[in-house]
């Protein structure tokens, strides 16, 4: 008996089994397996072979992305690293896959990269947050290992944790309808502001907002947060309990990366640089180089 032949058959049948779609990759960038799954969920016509080291069939997947530039962005940022990610991609048809990605060692391939795909269409608006549309906590947890998993020299990740200045107080002060409309109008800004299917937003508490953001320079990146504070400043919601400004503002601690960091890291450095803005007099952002230095803006 062939047990290598065995052992190849065995695996493909494992693989097919699976609920999950897979892609395998090697280190010269050629599609070399895809399972029976795979090819169901991004409905792969089966005349669509791997005879041209798969092209055609990333080319008839690609174009089923809503951002399919994002989609590659991060397959070009994990390309023969060994990082791993978790993260979610959007259809046009409306469908929503986990994506995750681990990177292997093989013989033949090299510095390989496993691509797996799972339907979670079904449980996406379970992680929504209901008052202001966003992302929920669940939903950031389940990301947070992926923070700055795109960063690099030619793509620049900015990270952001943000809070309503005296939101207690406002609460206080006019009610909590009153603040559950604040956080609506928050909700609006930020997903106004946001550019790509790649970018997410989380409500992650009461009153605190995490955002991470993709851009091509370090200018876009800090652009994009100024404008989101400034917005939330220009909606002139009255609040008395925060002076001198008397209306709602926001206090933003901000990182920029172009190196990848770990999460813990990252939160812990944005974290402190909140609270920078707020003993400094809130309605302000303080930016931690996080590749380098912090300092003010």
């Amino acid at each position: 008996m062939d047990y290598q032949v065995l052992n190849t058959e065995l695996l493909e049948n494992v693989l097919d089994a699976l609920p999950d779609g897979i892609l395998i990759v090697s280190s010269q960038r050629q599609v070399v397996y895809t399972n029976v799954r795979f090819r169901e969920m991004w409905h792969i016509p089966q005349d669509i072979e791997l005879a041209d080291e798969g092209r055609a069939i990333m080319q008839f997947a690609l174009s089923q992305l809503v951002d399919p530039e994002g989609f590659m962005r991060i397959v070009e940022a994990l390309h023969q690293t060994t990082q791993t990610l978790d993260d979610e991609i959007r259809m046009r048809d409306g469908r929503v896959f986990r994506r995750r990605s681990v990177s292997f060692l093989d013989r033949d391939l090299g510095q390989s990269r496993i691509w797996i795909f799972t339907d979670v269409t079904s449980i996406t608006y379970s992680h929504i947050d209901t008052l202001t549309g966003l992302l929920n906590r669940n939903k950031f947890e389940r990301h947070f290992s992926s923070l700055s998993v795109a960063a690099s020299p030619e793509l620049v990740v900015g990270i952001a944790i943000f809070d309503l200045d005296h939101f207690k107080l406002f609460n206080d002060t006019y009610g909590h309808s009153a603040g559950d409309d604040v956080l609506r109008n928050i909700g609006k800004v930020i997903s106004e502001h946001l550019q790509r299917t790649s970018d997410a937003a989380y409500r992650v508490g009461g009153e605190e907002f995490f955002l991470q953001y993709h851009s091509r320079t370090r200018e876009d990146v800090i652009e994009l947060m100024n404008n989101i504070r400034s917005a939330v400043e220009a909606l002139n919601i009255p609040h008395k309990a925060n002076p001198p400004y008397n209306r709602v503002t926001i206090s933003c601690g901000f990182g920029v990366c172009t190196q990848p960091k770990s999460p813990e890291f990252i939160y812990r450095q944005v974290d402190n640089a909140l609270y920078k803005s707020k003993a400094n007099g809130r309605n302000q952002i303080t930016l931690v180089e996080l590749d380098e230095l912090s300092y003010s803006i």
